[in-house]
């Protein structure tokens, strides 16, 4: 009897009997002291967060439930490889928040290869810095199967390390989408040429980060509105189409004010798709100057959108002081001259002011004084 009841104690429960076999009681024990080490864990997590990682401690309760430390020797090795590569530690709190398991990571292994690669390209830590925080997840991609090729797809159009990385410093999202290379390849089966690809990768790199049947529409749709896509005017159509459509149908409006229809605005935009791009007030500040005070039909300026592009007081305020007095003194004839606003500073100066030199000698300083007076623009682009 003895012995066929040594395997079991017995214990009350609610007032109620119950049995427990001794591998059961052996469990329970293994439980508690399992339990009592992953408390531990979590305290020491908690604390190395707060104290290493500078994080609250509402946030470290967050992270400590998607990591587990049991010692500080890795996570001590991965802070001090980011800091050292300069990385503040408001940096690496945004970092670890994002993914707390690079804190597990192999800094010699796993993380150092990928900053000697951006190393080798001379990229600076303000490079480290920004492309890192912006998209850490790109820290566990594979070097040599995404980041080094996603790096030589983009420098083949780019042909420079610095361009390249300030491509990807721009959008670095270019790292890490999945149709990098079939936007690309649509652009170019469309007409696009490299050279303008390689423009668009300085000026809007987040173009090629849209999904691929979006981009697909949006080209298809510029194409249909009678854009030439061996054109570079062609890109700046595709940025501007991409733009909400809200900010369209708000500069619409305003070129209606002016006397603009949908007819003209069409016409206008397929000859240079930058008038969608410009603000609004630059648009207002254009239209102002033309029509108002020097006295054009409003529809001259759908022949010539490019005019409301330029710099109102580093270019066009100037040289229309230039020809004003030209023209008062019969120098040259009273017709509507679009071209002396947009040709090069060198060519207006040789054909407007030197060769006048003799005639009015004081041209050049007229120039120059509403030259120094010129203040700064509003940006270009909205």
């Amino acid at each position: 009897m003895l012995k066929s009841c040594h395997k079991f104690l017995l214990f009350h429960f609610n007032g109620f009997p119950r049995v427990l076999s001794y591998s059961s009681i052996g469990s329970l024990n293994y439980t508690t002291t399992t339990t009592t080490t992953t408390t531990k864990d979590e305290s020491f997590t908690v604390n190395y967060l707060i104290n290493n990682c500078g994080f609250p401690l509402d946030s470290a309760l967050s992270v400590s439930k998607r990591i587990l430390l049991r010692s500080s020797q890795n996570p001590d090795s991965v802070l001090t490889l980011f800091r050292s590569l300069g990385f503040s530690d408001s940096d690496l709190h945004l970092i670890i928040r994002k993914i707390p398991r690079l804190l597990l990571s192999n800094p010699t292994k796993t993380l150092l290869p990928k900053f000697h690669f951006f190393q080798s390209k001379d990229a600076s830590a303000s490079h480290f810095v920004r492309i890192f925080t912006a998209n850490p997840y790109l820290l566990l991609r594979s070097l040599d199967n995404h980041l080094i090729p996603t790096y030589n797809l983009i420098y083949q159009y780019l042909q420079s390390d610095e361009r390249t990385l300030v491509a990807v410093k721009r959008c670095v999202r270019l790292f890490d989408f999945a149709d990098l290379q079939n936007n690309i390849k649509l652009l170019l089966d469309t007409g696009i040429r490299e050279k303008s690809l390689a423009m668009l990768l300085r000026q809007w790199p987040w173009l090629l980060v849209y999904k691929f049947d979006y981009l697909r529409n949006k080209v298809d749709e510029i194409r249909n509105m009678g854009l030439d896509p061996s054109k570079s005017r062609f890109i700046a159509a595709i940025y501007a189409k991409a733009l909400p459509k809200s900010m369209w149908e708000s500069k619409a409006e305003l070129y209606k004010m002016w006397g603009w229809t949908d007819e003209t605005i069409h016409e206008a935009f397929v000859r240079h798709p930058h008038c969608m791009l410009i603000s609004e007030r630059k648009i207002e500040e254009g239209m102002q100057f033309f029509v108002n005070q020097m006295g054009w039909d409003s529809q001259l300026l759908v022949c010539y959108p490019v005019l409301l592009m330029l710099s109102l007081n580093k270019r066009v305020i100037p040289r229309a002081s230039v020809l004003e007095f030209l023209l008062s003194k019969d120098l040259i004839p009273r017709a509507f001259i679009p071209h002396a606003y947009y040709i090069s500073e060198e060519k207006f100066l040789q054909k407007y002011v030197s060769c006048f030199k003799d005639q009015a000698p004081q041209l050049l300083k007229l120039y120059e004084e509403k030259m120094s007076l010129s203040g700064t623009d509003d940006q270009c682009l909205s």
